[in-house]
C-alpha cells in the first residue's frame, strides 16, 4: 500500500489529468444525455405543434366547405317550389364557392316532386374547366338508405363522413357533409350535402415540416390511410410500414405531451431509426394525424457536437486546474446570484397572484340580462391596469384604468385604486361623486405624482341608462345591434376627458349619460390595446379594434370577443415585445323581453289610509299568480313597507301627491315598479342597519328598506323624467 501511495505521489499530475479526463467524459455523457432528452421533449413538442398545425389546414378547409353548405341552405328553402333555379344553385355552388368541392348534391325525400319519380336526387360534379349537372337518384342509388340522409331527415346536422368511394356522384373517393333543408312548416324534406376530394389532403399536411425528411399521414376511423406524402419523401413500403405500426397494438407506444400525443420508435428498410407521432382529431372527421420524424436529422448535430466538445476537453486539460478553480468561485457567485433572483421572482410571483385575485372572476356575474367580461396582460411581472365590475341593486358599477408608468409602483397604486372604486361604490350611484372620492384621496400624500387614468360607470339593468364619468381615459366603443351580425358599427361613446385621478385635488368631475339598447356592446380598453407595435413599430390602432367588433356573430359573447381581440393582437404585433398593459373589459346589455301573463296598476294618493286599498291590491295579485302563503305574505309585506316609505317622504307634509304602483309578473319574476313625482330620494343609499347592536346603541331609520331588502330578491332606484322609480323583484318560480 505504501508503495502505491509513492507512486501516486510521484505522478499526480498523471492521475490527475486521468482523473480530469475520466470526470470530462462522465460530464459529458451526463450533459448529453441531459440535453438528448431535453430533445426529445422539444421533437415531441414539435411533433405536436406539426399535428395540430395539420389538423388546422385541413379543418380551414373543411370550415370553408361548411359555410359554403349554410349560405346556400337559406337560399335552398326559399326556392324549393323551382327545382330547375336549385339546380342552378347546385351548379354555381361546385364552380364557383370552394376549389376544393368536387361534388354538391340535393336528395330530397321520395316523390317530393312527383313528376321526378320517387328518387330525386341532383348532383353537380366539378369537371376540367366547368360543372355538370347530372341526377343520380335510383333504385340502385337508394340514397334513403344511407346514415347521412336518415339523419338529415331527423332535423340533425351530419358530421363529415369517413371517405369512401362515391362512384354515382363525384366518382372518386371523397368525405362528405351534410345538413336538413326544411320547408315552411320546420319539416325536413330534402338533404343538402357537399363533397370534398380527399387528394389534396397529403399535399397540404406536407406543406412544412421542421425536419426534411419528415413527413405527415392521415388515417381513418378505422385504421386506413386516406392521404399520405409525395413519392419523394417517403416510400410506400415506408408509408405502409408505419400504418402497419400504428394500427399493431404490440407495438410499445408511450404518451406524450402530457397525454396529448402518442409516440414510439421505428427503424426503416434502411436501418434508419426514427419516431412517429401521433393523435385524433378533435373536429369530425376525426381522422388520425401521424407526423414522422429521423432522428439523424434531430440529434445528429447533438452527436457532432459531442464529438467537437470531447476533442476541446481534451485539448484544455493542461489548463483544467485553473479553469475548475475560476469555475469554483464562478459558480458560487452564480448561485449566489440566482438564489437572490429567485427571491425576487417568488416575490413578484406573489404579487401577481395577488394582483390576479383582486379582478373579478370570469363568472362572477351569472345574469341573463347583462354579460361582462375583463382580461388583463400585463407587460411584466406585475401590471399598473386595472378593472373591476360589480352588481348592487340592479346596477352594474364597473370601471377601467391605466396607471402611470410600469412595475411595482404602478402595481401598488392600482390595488389603492381598485379599493377606493369599491370604498366609493359601496354606496353611491353617481359616477361623478365616486371620482371626486377617488381622486380626493389619491391626492392625499402623492409625493411621488403618480397619476390614473379612469373610466367609471354604473349601468342599470331595469332601464339600460348608463351614468359615466371619464378621467383622462380612453373613450370606450359602442356598438348598437352586436347582437344582430352584420348590423353593429362600432361607435366611440362620447366622454369629456376630464383630468386624470392623482393630479389635482380640487379637480370637478362631471358626469355624463346614455341609454343603451337591448343588444348593445360597450367595449372599454387602456392604450395598451390601440398603441401595441409590431417589429416595424406600427401600432394597432383604433379601427383594427373597430374592425374586431364588427363582425361579430349572435353566438358570441363577451369572453369570446377578448379572446378573439386577444388573438388579432398577437397576430399583428408577432413576436415584437410587449410594451405596455393590455386591459379589456366587455359589457353586453341584452336585456330579455318579458310575456307579462299579469298586469295591474293601482293608484293612490299619499294618504295613510289606503293602506287597506293597497293590501287588497297585493292580495288580488298574489292570489291571481298562486303564490303560496307565506311568500305572498313576505311580498305583501315588503311593498307596503316600500309604498308607506314613499308616503311619508315623497311629498311634503299637508302636500296631496299620486303614488302609481305596477304589478307585471311572468309567472317566473314578479316585479312591483312605484312611482311617484315627489322630491328625489333614493332608498337604496341607506347604510345597512346592523341588527346585532342593541336599540340604544342603533341609529333611528333604516329598518323599513333593510325589511324591504330582505324579503325581496333586489331593489332598485331610478330618477327618470322627474319621476322616483323604485322597482321591487321576487322570483316566485322556477
Amino acid at each position: 500500500m505504501k508503495k502505491l501511495f509513492e507512486w501516486l505521489r510521484k505522478r499526480a499530475m498523471l492521475v490527475i489529468v486521468i482523473l480530469a479526463a475520466v470526470l470530462l467524459e462522465v460530464i459529458s455523457l451526463v450533459r448529453y444525455q441531459y440535453t438528448r432528452e431535453l430533445m426529445e421533449r422539444e421533437l415531441e413538442k414539435s411533433a405536436f405543434f406539426e399535428l395540430v398545425t395539420s389538423a388546422l389546414r385541413i379543418q380551414e378547409i373543411m370550415s370553408m366547405a361548411e359555410v359554403a353548405v349554410c349560405n346556400q341552405q337559406w337560399h335552398v328553402e326559399a326556392n324549393l317550389d323551382d327545382p330547375e333555379h336549385l339546380n342552378q344553385l347546385l351548379y354555381n355552388m361546385v364552380k364557383d364557392e370552394h376549389d376544393n368541392i368536387i361534388g354538391a348534391a340535393l336528395a330530397f325525400k321520395p316523390y317530393y316532386y312527383p313528376l321526378k319519380g320517387r328518387l330525386y336526387e341532383p348532383y353537380a360534379r366539378q369537371t376540367e374547366d366547368d360543372a355538370c349537372l347530372v341526377q343520380i337518384g335510383s333504385e340502385k342509388h337508394d340514397y334513403t338508405q344511407m346514415l347521412p340522409y336518415q339523419l338529415a331527415m331527423k332535423g340533425e346536422i351530419t358530421n363529415w363522413s369517413p371517405a369512401y368511394l362515391d362512384a354515382e356522384g363525384a366518382q372518386t373517393v371523397v368525405t362528405t357533409y351534410a345538413m336538413p333543408i326544411k320547408d315552411e312548416s320546420g319539416t325536413p324534406v330534402a338533404v343538402l350535402a357537399v363533397d370534398l376530394d380527399i387528394d389534396w389532403i397529403g399535399e397540404v399536411v406536407n406543406m412544412n415540416h421542421r425536419y426534411p425528411s419528415s413527413f405527415t399521414l392521415v388515417m381513418g376511423d378505422s385504421g386506413e390511410l386516406i392521404a399520405g406524402p409525395a413519392d419523394s419523401l417517403a416510400s410506400p413500403q415506408l408509408v405502409q410500414q408505419i400504418v402497419n405500426m400504428v394500427n399493431d397494438s404490440t407495438v410499445v407506444k408511450e404518451e406524450r405531451v402530457n397525454g396529448r400525443v402518442t409516440g414510439f420508435p421505428f427503424v426503416d428498410e434502411r436501418g434508419d431509426a426514427g419516431h412517429v407521432y401521433y393523435a385524433v382529431k378533435k373536429k369530425s372527421p376525426r381522422w388520425l394525424m401521424v407526423v414522422v420524424c429521423y432522428d439523424d436529422e434531430a440529434f445528429g448535430k447533438l452527436d457532432q457536437m459531442r464529438g467537437n466538445i470531447m476533442l476541446m476537453a481534451l485539448a484544455g486539460l493542461v489548463v483544467l486546474g485553473f479553469i475548475i478553480q475560476l469555475f469554483a468561485r464562478s459558480q458560487r457567485r452564480l448561485q449566489e446570484t440566482e438564489m437572490e433572483q429567485e427571491r425576487i421572482s417568488s416575490e413578484l410571483r406573489i404579487a401577481k397572484d395577488i394582483q390576479t385575485q383582486m379582478l373579478p372572476r370570469e363568472n362572477s356575474i351569472m345574469r341573463s340580462d347583462v354579460g361582462v367580461a375583463g382580461s388583463l396582460v400585463p407587460a411584466r411581472e406585475v401590471g399598473g391596469d386595472l378593472f373591476d365590475f360589480f352588481l348592487r341593486d340592479e346596477k352594474l358599477f364597473f370601471c377601467i384604468g391605466d396607471v402611470s408608468g410600469k412595475g411595482v409602483p404602478s402595481a401598488m397604486l392600482m390595488a389603492v385604486t381598485h379599493s377606493l372604486f369599491r370604498s366609493a361604490s359601496a354606496h353611491e350611484n353617481n359616477p361623478a361623486r365616486m371620482m371626486q372620492d377617488i381622486n380626493a384621496t389619491s391626492c392625499h400624500g402623492n409625493e411621488s405624482n403618480m397619476f390614473v387614468t379612469l373610466f367609471l360607470g354604473v349601468l342599470d339593468l331595469p332601464t339600460g341608462r348608463l351614468r359615466y364619468c371619464n378621467a383622462g381615459h380612453d373613450r370606450p366603443l359602442i356598438v348598437r345591434d352586436w347582437m344582430s351580425q352584420g348590423k353593429g358599427t362600432a361607435e366611440v361613446l362620447d366622454a369629456k376627458p376630464n383630468l386624470p385621478v392623482g393630479i389635482f385635488e380640487d379637480v370637478k368631475y362631471e358626469a355624463q349619460e346614455y341609454m343603451l339598447r337591448p343588444g348593445s356592446l360597450l367595449f372599454l380598453y387602456t392604450d395598451g390595446l390601440t398603441e401595441a407595435k409590431n417589429l416595424q413599430h406600427k401600432q394597432f390602432g383604433e379601427e383594427r379594434v373597430k374592425g374586431v367588433l364588427q363582425p361579430c356573430s349572435p353566438e358570441n359573447r363577451p369572453h369570446l370577443l377578448l379572446q378573439t381581440m386577444t388573438g388579432a393582437v398577437d397576430s399583428f404585433v408577432e413576436n415584437a415585445e410587449q410594451s405596455d398593459d393590455l386591459t379589456m373589459l366587455a359589457i353586453l346589455y341584452s336585456p330579455e323581453t318579458e310575456q307579462d301573463v299579469l298586469s295591474e296598476t293601482l293608484t293612490l294618493t299619499n294618504d295613510l289610509r289606503k293602506i287597506e286599498q293597497l293590501n287588497t291590491f297585493i292580495k288580488d295579485v298574489t292570489t291571481q299568480l298562486d303564490m303560496e302563503a307565506k311568500l305572498a305574505g313576505n311580498v305583501r309585506l315588503a311593498v307596503e313597507e316600500a309604498v308607506v316609505n314613499v308616503m311619508n317622504y315623497a311629498y311634503p307634509i299637508g302636500v296631496e301627491g299620486s303614488i302609481t304602483l305596477f304589478a307585471k309578473s311572468d309567472r317566473h319574476w314578479l316585479k312591483f315598479i312605484i312611482v311617484d313625482s315627489g322630491v328625489p330620494f333614493d332608498p337604496t343609499k341607506a347604510l345597512q342597519v346592523d341588527t346585532t347592536l342593541s336599540v340604544e346603541e342603533r341609529p333611528i331609520g333604516g329598518l323599513g328598506i333593510h325589511l324591504v331588502r330582505n324579503l325581496m330578491d333586489s331593489i332598485n332606484y331610478e330618477r327618470v323624467d322627474g319621476k322616483n322609480i323604485l322597482t321591487l323583484r321576487k322570483r316566485i318560480g322556477e
